[in-house]
């Protein structure tokens, strides 16, 4: 989205390769959260620097979406990520799950976001834009960027199955996965957000997960969406918010 905004101007924001030092202070975070936070978090190669190269996840709740990750890899089934936007969190997913078998599918327009509606009521108004109409179109990043990201994260692309398109049409007509394990939903808007959620229903077996950001924040349609889902389900999901100031996201767990 910064470079959607500063391209008028002339400038274009890049992204250099993380301090070593900051990324070895990641690493001691890290390892303090596994030993006291997580303790059944294993220990990954490269996760670290990884971490350090996120854009718009914080460290925070990319721990916990590496705990949720991890509570469910034992389970069959793939994972998803349904808003890649640089892929900066599928580089991070990927590299989790690189040892296993597992395919990663990652939805995405590639074209930014869609037109909200209106449930989709601004909270934050993160990029100064003066009301959620004009976010249609930000966060576009274009598919090459996000597979240049993945070539680093050590998963062999051909356990990658990008799907390009806004959710309302290729949840119509794309392949999906049977079964899916863990999901990331990263979709900013009410209706995406509820339609992810309802292609996850029927695929995620009794303990997988999902993590959907931006829960009561930026858009209200995140957490509308969630809340909806939770109705919808009749008990066959939890919900959980993470500790007071550790971000804004919600994790559930099916039940039954």
């Amino acid at each position: 989205m910064v470079n959607s905004l500063l391209q008028p101007a002339g400038y274009q924001m890049k992204r250099l390769e993380p301090d070593p030092a900051a990324v070895e202070s990641i690493r001691e975070v890290e390892a303090l959260c596994r030993e006291k936070v997580f303790p059944t978090l294993l220990r990954c190669e490269g996760r670290a620097s990884l971490l350090a190269k996120l854009v718009g996840t914080s460290l925070v709740e990319a721990l916990f979406l590496l705990n949720e990750l991890s509570q469910a890899q034992q389970l069959n089934g793939d994972v998803c990520e349904f808003g890649v936007a640089q892929g900066a969190t599928s580089a991070l997913i990927g590299n989790e799950i690189r040892h296993t078998s597992k395919t990663l599918w990652l939805f995405d327009s590639f074209e930014g976001l869609p037109r909200p509606t209106e449930k989709d009521k601004l909270i934050d108004d993160v990029f100064s834009l003066g009301s959620i109409e004009n976010y249609q179109g930000q966060m576009a990043v274009k598919q090459k960027s996000v597979v240049s990201r993945l070539r680093n994260s050590g998963i062999p692309l051909d356990r990658v199955q990008i799907v390009p398109g806004f959710i309302e049409e290729t949840s119509k007509k794309a392949s999906l996965p049977d079964s899916v394990c863990f999901a990331y939903v990263d979709f900013d808007f009410y209706e995406p957000i509820l339609i992810a959620l309802r292609l996850l229903a029927f695929r995620l077996p009794v303990g997988g997960r999902v993590v959907i950001d931006d829960y009561g924040f930026f858009s209200a349609g995140a957490q509308a969406a969630v809340d909806e889902f939770m109705l919808e389900s009749k008990g066959a999901f939890d919900r959980r918010l993470p500790p007071p100031g550790c971000g804004h996201f919600a994790m559930m767990t099916r039940l039954r």
